[in-house]
């Protein structure tokens, strides 16, 4: 690597042993290139064709509704990363300390997974949530045109049909913000999320508490980008995965009957969660003694691998 890069390793690697500072926000971006590739390493056959990275932070719809609804689902469980591939949607939880798992805690948050999202699927969880969250950011000037939804379910939840109505709003939206334009799909096919950053930069949306939600626009780009790679989104099932320092069980819930099925395990015998660890040496592997030229590859591996020593799970 070059010396800058071992600047900027050297820096992450402290902050990490810095108390009171996030590391897992430097990790978690860091990781979002190859999150996909390190999964599929770890699980060798267990994914159906390709494994696509989707989107990350996205909204997990509670299967009751709460006595006080946030506006805009501003909070509640969010999920750290959202993979696909040709047959499920997987949702990833990344851990970067084993204090976040096997506690009461890490023990709720999995029951809460349970609760909300197995047996479900991407659009039952992710999709109508993040429909009437974007009905609600833009305001009333956008209901009379926004796509209309099929009902509610029992819990109170609008729901609508299928990936179309995702495009529709977002084309809506797009074209409402960019006067004299006509944008669809045949124009900016694999480039929704980079016209939907385009427009929140433009209008400053980032800026103001007021507008700040606007920006799921930008998750509804990246949907339509893997929409793109013709795949479908709402109809398919979800998955759960950790991604924890050493391959540890994160909850002993997740080795209960009920959770067979939806809670998913890598290739090794000795892992019961997917391993940051592992991923250092599998980076490292490919990307320095395959003589491959890639820095950034490289930076993580060479982070990953300074804050976790390779050790055996307990």
């Amino acid at each position: 690597m070059t010396e800058q890069m071992d600047k900027i390793r050297e820096s992450v690697v402290r902050d990490y042993f810095t108390p009171n500072i996030k590391a897992e926000v430097i990790l978690d971006t860091l990781l979002t290139p190859y999150v996909a590739e390190i999964l599929q390493n770890q699980s060798q056959s267990s994914f159906k064709g390709e494994l696509c990275y989707i989107t990350k932070e996205m909204s997990v719809r509670e299967s009751e509704k709460p006595k006080k609804v946030p506006r805009y689902g501003k909070r509640g469980t969010k999920i750290d990363y959202v993979l696909g591939d040709e047959e499920v949607i997987y949702l990833v939880e990344l851990k970067t300390t084993d204090s976040g798992t096997k506690t009461e805690q890490a023990d709720e948050q999995a029951g809460r997974y349970l609760k909300n999202c197995r047996g479900k699927t991407f659009g039952q969880v992710f999709g109508n949530k993040l429909l009437n969250v974007m009905k609600g950011a833009f305001g009333t000037t956008y209901e009379k045109n926004f796509p209309q939804d099929s009902g509610s379910d029992k819990a109170g939840y609008p729901i609508w049909d299928g990936d179309e109505a995702l495009e529709k709003a977002f084309f809506l939206i797009l074209n409402i913000w960019n006067p004299g334009e006509n944008y669809d799909m045949n124009h900016l096919s694999g480039h929704c999320a980079e016209k939907a950053m385009e427009l929140i930069r433009r209008e400053s949306w980032t800026q103001k508490d007021s507008t700040r939600s606007r920006k799921y626009l930008y998750t509804a780009g990246q949907l339509l980008d893997y929409l793109h790679k013709q795949r479908t989104l709402w109809d398919k099932p979800l998955k759960l995965i950790y991604l924890t320092p050493a391959g540890v069980c994160p909850s002993e819930e997740f080795k209960k009957e009920e959770y067979r099925g939806f809670y998913m395990e890598p290739a090794r015998d000795d892992r019961h969660s997917f391993s940051l660890a592992d991923a250092g040496e599998y980076l490292e592997g490919k990307y320095l003694k395959g003589n491959q030229e890639n820095e950034m590859a490289l930076l993580l591996s060479g982070i990953l691998k300074d804050i976790y020593p390779e050790r055996k799970t307990k």
